[in-house]
């Protein structure tokens, strides 16, 4: 498995800079990609060579090896976890609102253009956030013509979690056998088990910020020169990720600082190695957003100016930052997997922020807003996970004076501040994110709060008892059963055995809220290929009026390598646009909204005809939101 973690970390490594690199040259392309992946294979071959390290797989070994360990209820649950991810992501494309409305789109801009470029458009997001992600994704794009492949990013980093979280869990003190359980416990976290089927970027960076840790820990004990390197190189692809996770390079530093010099020892290849790392890390994005924006988020100067609604989440006091996401971290994770209330709590919660004290919450995105269900976008470590968390807290000291638990073994000042470091960087996640959706990007976070409560003496006896053993299997399993039932990609005929529900009992509103919820799949769709009919063949730019929340964009790139989608701002004027070959453009309505325009002093104000209308439902008893395909006269 190890092997595998650090393959997973170089070709990391090789895909971001090539990004970056190719971008430079103006060559991000399939002859760009080719060229790279034929020199890194090249590179691979003469490395095997010279350190003469042939492989060899003894399959029957592999086989018996493999079916002793999952012929256990854990290991076995995780199987069936990572069974019913990939089902879901191969069978349903992503209907994520975060990646449709700018996180494939902007991927997509720069295969159009052949480069990274600041791209002309009223969401910040696609300029100013992290890359780390993207550029996994770009060469899956490219070769493939689709981005239904790439949620293998996430799925693969889930197969990895679990052995990274023993390997660090068991070098900061907690004992085997606990660290074996709570791994697949951990790891059947909502948070990772829904991200693993689909192409939103929270959780993969788990990876990186515990491979930076185990390789540094792995190197302070062998001294091996490689595994500095590659802790590194994990530290510099987790700050590139997002900016949120930019804190938990503070592990890696804890690590690597009483024992750096020996990466000096060879001076030359360290350089080459911090080179390498400073690419790939968030440098060149910072760089970027200050030229750009003059702030490093690069949000400062534009937010004020944008025409649509960016929300700047940074708060406005720590102290009452920290207040209100104590009280928002918790009601997100412990908020059960259905909440009927979801409507009749969020109301309250609009209600509160008008109140004296409620004032102090005001610069949150949304303070305390939840959905009505458990999905990739919303989901934190879960209820199941916090619940046995605290019970096994309290239920652990009841064996502490037991006589056959196991002496912990010493650990040292290092491996104490690694434990307790984790909870300083979440008050400062806590003191600075107002995001409403900030369980999920809490996800790179999590796992490290648990060894500072796993190292308790009777974690050891308790982790042996069968009924907690159950009990630990049991939230694994209700986490097979969210995915198996989640509304984006059920595993089961959703729409079907709904539809009939609502047809059997048409008066009944849980038989229609249940319909409409899990035609979520065939409402994203719809919107991405309304007009694909419509447009023709011979329109090679197309005009794209959105707000920053809109999903149709991709379909508007299909046909892949034929199309190019142009963003239009309010700003721009019809004698633009035509200078830009553009006479289809796709207008949404929140768009008009915002610029407050209806549809007809908009077709005036660009000379324009209606060619369609298309009308879309989004959420359970709201007005639907309209399309509008015009074309230029």
């Amino acid at each position: 498995m190890l092997n595998i973690v650090r393959i997973w970390i170089l070709l990391s490594t090789l895909l971001v800079a090539s990004g970056w690199i190719l971008s430079a040259l103006h060559q991000l392309n399939r002859l760009g990609y080719a060229a790279v992946l034929a020199l890194a294979a090249i590179g691979m071959v003469f490395w095997f060579k010279k350190n003469k390290r042939p492989v060899k797989i003894n399959f029957p070994q592999a086989r018996n090896k493999f079916r002793r360990r999952f012929i256990r209820p854990a290991p076995l649950l995780f199987i069936i976890l990572a069974v019913a991810a990939f089902a879901g992501g191969a069978l349903y494309p992503s209907v994520n609102g975060d990646s449709n409305a700018y996180r494939i789109p902007r991927v997509l801009h720069w295969l159009g253009e052949g480069q990274w470029h600041w791209i002309h458009t009223g969401d910040l997001r696609m300029n100013i956030a992290g890359c780390g992600f993207e550029w996994l994704a770009a060469p899956l794009i490219l070769f493939t013509h689709s981005y239904r492949v790439i949620f293998l990013i996430n799925w693969i980093s889930f197969l990895l979690l679990p052995g990274l979280i023993f390997s660090v869990f068991t070098r900061l003190g907690v004992r085997p056998r606990v660290a074996w359980w709570w791994m697949w416990l951990l790891s059947s976290g909502w948070c990772y088990v829904f991200q693993a089927e689909t192409d939103i970027n929270d959780s993969f960076a788990v990876i990186y910020a515990l491979g930076s840790l185990d390789f540094a820990l792995r190197a302070r004990k062998s001294g091996r020169m490689g595994d500095w390197w590659l802790s590194l190189l994990c530290a510099a692809l987790l700050t590139g990720t997002k900016q949120t996770s930019i804190p938990l390079v503070a592990l890696w530093g804890i690590a690597v600082w009483p024992g750096f010099r020996p990466m000096w020892l060879r001076p030359k290849r360290t350089l080459s190695v911090i080179v390498i790392a400073l690419m790939i890390s968030a440098l060149p994005l910072i760089v970027i957003n200050l030229s750009h924006a003059g702030n490093w988020l690069g949000i400062s100067r534009e937010a004020k100016t944008s025409t649509w609604g960016w929300t700047n989440t940074t708060l406005d006091s720590p102290f009452w930052g920290i207040v209100g996401n104590t009280f928002c971290l918790t009601v997100q994770n412990l908020k059960p997997p259905v909440f009927p209330m979801a409507g009749a709590w969020n109301t309250a919660m609009q209600h509160f922020l008008q109140t004296p004290f409620g004032s102090h919450f005001t610069s949150f995105e949304s303070f305390a807003w939840v959905d009505n269900g458990t999905r990739e976008s919303n989901a934190g470590i879960g209820l199941g996970i916090c619940l046995i968390t605290v019970l096994s807290v309290v239920w652990a000291r009841k064996f502490k004076s037991s006589p056959d638990v196991h002496i912990v073994r010493e650990t040292g000042a290092m491996e104490w501040f690694l434990r307790m470091a984790p909870w300083g960087l979440l008050l400062l996640f806590m003191a600075k994110v107002g995001t409403y959706q900030n369980a999920r990007q809490l996800a790179p976070y999590y796992v490290f709060l648990f060894p500072s409560l796993l190292v308790a003496p009777g974690q050891v006896r308790l982790v042996r008892q069968a009924v907690w053993q159950r009990l630990a299997c049991a939230v694994m399993l209700v986490a097979v059963l969210l995915l198996i039932s989640s509304r984006a990609h059920p595993l089961f005929p959703a729409q079907t055995f709904f539809g009939w529900l609502q047809e059997k009992y048409p008066q009944s509103k849980i038989a229609a809220r249940l319909a409409v919820s899990y035609s979520t799949q065939s409402f994203v769709q719809t919107q991405m290929n309304c007009f694909q009919n419509d447009l023709p063949s011979s329109e090679t730019n197309i005009g794209y009026y959105s707000t920053f929340n809109c999903v149709a964009e991709p379909g508007l790139w299909q046909p892949f390598g034929s199309r190019h989608v142009e963003r239009i701002l309010p700003g721009d004027s019809p004698a633009q646009l035509r200078l830009q070959s553009i006479r289809y453009i796709v207008v949404d309505e929140q768009a008009l909204l915002d610029s407050k325009q209806t549809v007809a002093e908009w077709l005036q104000m660009y000379d324009a005809e209606l060619v369609k209308e298309a009308a879309f439902m989004t959420q359970w008893e709201k007005p639907l939101r309209h399309l509008y395909l015009v074309r230029l006269r």
